[in-house]
């Protein structure tokens, strides 16, 4: 009902009100007392109608309130939406850069010597990748296990040297690692996979791969370790074939 209806409501009432008021005064004369009864009737109505008109403000108010509170819902949901969706490109963006840079470095020289550098870029691609809409990580996966696969102590260094203790040395003059064991290059090499792994388990997004990501990891460890123990033995093809294509 618009404002100005109520209003010219409330006033017919309130000269109605006083119509009825001035009949009952018999006989009519205007007295001091039928002046001071028609005055306080008429502020009594007036103090009626503001009142009302103040009641009905209010629950004008309260409408608009609410109808703004659910608009600015609205819009934060709606930003909240659109700052989802740009995050979730932003992943997208970040782990296709990953993924390529994994497989430009497996195909930039001999696969067994950069491996663990493009297992590592792809391995950091999951990073993103558990933040987008994807639900196919077979594929990603498949190029990790193949990685690994072609891990052996070349991925780590050209020449080493078997020590009293069991303990396998570089010895190249001019490597980086030089003299240092190949255990320490290995624990130097897993140390950013790990703080990557770190940040995996502990997103949200995780279960959607745990599964395949703990097989993976456990053959990855495995690997290398199997590397430091002993890096002159090298795969058989069936172990290639358990890495490659698990049952």
């Amino acid at each position: 009902m618009k404002q100005w209806m109520i209003n010219l409501v409330l006033l017919l009432l309130s000269l109605v009100a006083l119509l009825f008021s001035l009949l009952k005064v018999t006989p009519f004369e205007i007295t001091s007392e039928t002046y001071i009864g028609t005055i306080v009737t008429l502020l009594s109505f007036a103090a009626a109608l503001v009142i009302g008109y103040q009641i009905y403000n209010a629950i004008e108010l309260r409408k608009e309130i609410e109808n703004q509170r659910k608009k600015y819902d609205e819009i934060v949901k709606r930003n909240e939406e659109i700052e989802g969706k740009l995050k979730c490109h932003e992943y997208a963006m970040q782990e296709g850069f990953d993924i390529i840079s994994s497989l430009i470095a497996y195909n930039s020289r001999q696969s067994e010597l950069v491996c663990g550098i493009a297992f590592q870029d792809m391995h950091r691609a999951l990073l993103s990748s558990i933040e987008t809409e994807r639900t196919d990580y077979d594929w990603i996966f498949g190029w990790m296990r193949m990685f690994i696969s072609e891990m052996n102590s070349l991925t780590f260094t050209s020449g080493y040297a078997k020590l009293a203790d069991g303990s396998y040395r570089i010895n190249v003059p001019g490597d980086n690692n030089y003299d240092k064991t190949i255990q320490e290059v290995i624990d130097e090499f897993t140390k950013p996979i790990k703080e990557d792994e770190t940040l995996i388990r502990s997103n949200k997004n995780f279960c959607k791969i745990q599964l395949e990501y703990n097989r993976v990891m456990k053959l990855f460890y495995k690997r290398l370790s199997n590397i430091a123990q002993d890096p002159m033995k090298q795969l058989t093809a069936e172990e290639i074939a358990h890495i490659v294509n698990p049952m």
